[in-house]
């Protein structure tokens, strides 16, 4: 297909430094607005809390880390002049998406022209994914900088431009400082040269004006020069990247390659099969930017005039045609070759290497910049055929019949980037987990002989972040993978300083898989309930002077056909409001169980409202129903928190079974031969004020 450019005469258009300056605005409010909306979560912690250390200790820190140092440093320089508030700490990335923006415009402007630079800004400034991580106090947003300002600097370079390789060696340089992904974008830049180097290299894009070997000497020097910057935390981070344990997994290809393109363009608050629309748009545009460009556009080697009529063009005049045809053709085919490997590089890596899991994806943001500027150089060609700007061959038709479906995928792609933008700052489905509630929930509950357990040590850096002062706070297990034998020493004497646990359970797979600490917990404290902050689990315990281990009050109560009470032991009655109830049922089945259920306890007032209430599988769900045997004895422990503003008076404890997956359905209690309903009354429980207990 042969395009060319129109002949039509163009309209004014508005100044483009004043698009991009509205461009950069609209990026930056979507940066800064609610920035600091939401808590910290772990890695936000651990970068707060390295930020706050020396120079020497951050260097220590990171070694010690999964990340190299280069972010925490900067991170260290900006909180010194800005403060070390969620706001400011976060606002150093923000200020690194803004600073995409600008970058994305520049090389859109360098590889096509200043129209697709505008788009490719444009879809860089409203990007959920990169709005998304300019919020994160994190490296990501930071490390996106960089792989676009090296590619920049790479294509600068390589038109000749003074001092930009050598630029180019420092933003590489503090890219691999900045993460353990930069190499990708490395290789990217390494197969772009040597596919620049394959071809003549003085034709290629209009930027080489040297020959291939003088290039490549160059480009080695440059390379060598990234690795003697990087050489003294090489030790280090070949030590920490091949001795980090990474389960590898293999997603099926197609459905990957779909999750990706929706994180690289929709980003991470919206799911696939609702953003649909906005995703065909995307792929459309990315696959429109292969439109071949104007003939003779951009610098192309001019064709020779056109011979008077009648005459005949001379053999010379078509090879200098023909060449620069061919000219026209390599520049734009290597022009998108610039985006193109800079996306299928880092993608292809993470998918062919296992790593595509959700602690990953953020890897890919490096890859996002690029996919705007496919997609922006595809809405400008599509758009320019639609107007009439180029033609299919000349005298032939416009394609204006393009312009209805264009601007329909346009409609799509907004609509779905808009909803993407409302689930990030307003749905709590896709808040980071609060740990700013937690710590000031714990907070308001604070009584003497209070502790605070974290099953995942890493959690020490953002709990602590909030947690100033009060109740001491035990990371645990201190050892990785975690030592049964000290764990549960270091356990035992928790329980014998304090009489009552807050414990924040996160990250179970990675540092107990077994739920070790969980269990020894569920055996010798008495769980008061849990609920869901996020992707963290807040439980609270009581810690009993004596584990009861036998029923002090014997019972012959059966729940449905097979499951038996054998008793209970209440330790705690009376009690002041505030404090925990601390219940141990004794259950044995008479048959197999095939279902699972259960245990509600309730505690009711005279008028039968309930005031405090539990609900649980047996053994904090450790020990379902159905994996009871037969005649086994089962030991299931209860804590009930009391409110704070009950008032003092007697409490009728029930307790009763129903099927987990229908819960409106109770087993009858039967005692003896009568059946007494679907519940079963305890005893009373007596509530006092504290001046009261003796």
């Amino acid at each position: 297909m042969t395009i060319r450019p129109s002949t039509h005469p163009t309209k004014r258009r508005p100044s483009r430094t004043i698009i991009l300056l509205l461009i950069l605005l609209l990026a930056a409010l979507l940066r800064f607005y609610r920035l600091d909306a939401q808590s910290f979560w772990n890695d936000e912690g651990n970068s707060a809390r390295l930020a706050e250390r020396s120079v020497a200790l951050i260097l220590k820190g990171a070694a010690g880390d999964i990340h190299p140092p280069g972010y925490y440093l900067a991170l260290h320089a900006w909180r010194a002049v800005l403060g070390e508030s969620e706001f400011a700490l976060r606002s150093l990335s923000a200020l690194c998406g803004l600073s995409i923006v600008v970058l994305v415009y520049a090389l859109g402007r360098a590889l096509f022209d200043a129209p697709v630079g505008l788009v490719a800004a444009f879809l860089a400034a409203v990007n959920p994914f990169q709005v998304y991580y300019s919020q994160e106090a994190r490296m990501y947003a930071l490390l996106a900088l960089e792989a676009v300002a090296a590619t920049g600097l790479l294509v600068a370079g390589l038109r000749g431009r003074r001092g930009a390789l050598g630029g180019y060696a420092l933003v590489a340089a503090a890219g691999l400082y900045t993460h353990y992904a930069f190499p990708f974008v490395l290789l990217a830049h390494n197969l772009l040269v040597l596919l620049w180097l394959a071809g003549e290299a003085r034709w290629h894009l209009g930027l080489v004006r040297e020959t291939p070997v003088s290039l490549l000497a160059r480009w080695l020097v440059v390379q060598a020069l990234v690795l003697l910057l990087y050489l003294p935390w090489l030790p280090t981070a070949w030590r920490q990247v091949t001795g980090w344990p990474v389960p590898r997994e293999t997603p099926a290809l197609l459905s990957a390659l779909v999750e990706v393109l929706r994180l690289l363009t929709l980003g991470r608050t919206i799911p696939t099969s609702a953003a649909m629309g906005g995703l065909a748009a995307f792929a459309f545009l990315i696959l429109l930017s292969a439109l071949p460009e104007p003939e003779a556009a951009d610098g192309a080697a001019p064709s020779p005039l056109p011979p008077a009529e009648g005459e005949m063009l001379t053999l010379a005049q078509v090879e200098a045609t023909e060449r620069a045809m061919a000219l026209a053709r390599r520049r734009y085919t290597l022009r998108w070759a610039v985006p193109l490997l800079l996306i299928l590089v880092p993608v292809g890596l993470i998918l062919g290497l296992g790593l595509y899991r959700e602690a990953y994806q953020k890897f890919l943001l490096v890859a996002s910049p690029f996919v705007g500027l496919l997609a922006g150089r595809g809405l400008v060609g599509g758009w320019r055929l639609a107007s009439g700007a180029w033609v299919l061959r000349e005298g032939g038709p416009t394609m204006a019949a393009w312009r209805a479906p264009l601007l329909l995928l346009v409609a799509f792609l907004l609509f779905d980037t808009g909803r993407s933008l409302h689930n990030l700052y307003f749905n709590p489905a896709y808040a980071r987990a609060d740990y700013r509630a937690i710590a000031r929930q714990i907070e308001a509950q604070a009584r003497p002989g209070d502790a605070i357990l974290l099953n995942a040590p890493n959690q020490w850096e953002v709990f602590t972040y909030y947690h100033r002062q009060g109740a001491p706070v035990y990371p645990l297990p201190r050892n990785r993978p975690l030592i049964p034998e000290r764990t549960e020493a270091e356990l035992e004497a928790i329980l014998q300083q304090h009489r009552r646990l807050f414990v924040l359970y996160w990250g179970d797979v990675e540092a107990d898989p077994e739920r070790f600490i969980e269990s020894w917990l569920e055996a010798h404290t008495y769980k008061a309930g849990e609920r869901w902050v996020g992707d963290v689990r807040l439980a609270v315990y009581a810690v009993p002077l004596a584990v009861a281990n036998t029923p002090t009050t014997p019972l012959k109560a059966r729940f449905g056909e097979a499951i038996h009470l054998e008793g209970y032991t209440l330790l705690n009655n009376p009690l002041p409001p505030g404090d925990i109830l601390q219940l141990a049922l004794f259950w044995r089945t008479s048959a197999p169980l095939d279902e699972r259920y259960k245990v509600f306890v309730h505690l009711y007032d005279a008028n039968g409202r309930i005031v405090a209430q539990t609900d649980s599988e047996p053994g904090d769900g450790l020990m379902p129903t159905t994996t009871w045997e037969v005649g086994q004895s089962i030991v299931d422990r209860y804590g009930v928190l009391l409110p704070q503003e009950l008032p003092p008076g007697e409490y009728r404890l029930v307790i009763g079974l129903y099927r987990l997956t229908a819960p409106e359905q109770r087993l009858p209690v039967w005692q003896g031969e009568k059946r007494v309903g679907d519940a079963l009354e305890l005893n009373r429980v007596t509530v006092h004020r504290l001046d009261a207990r003796e």
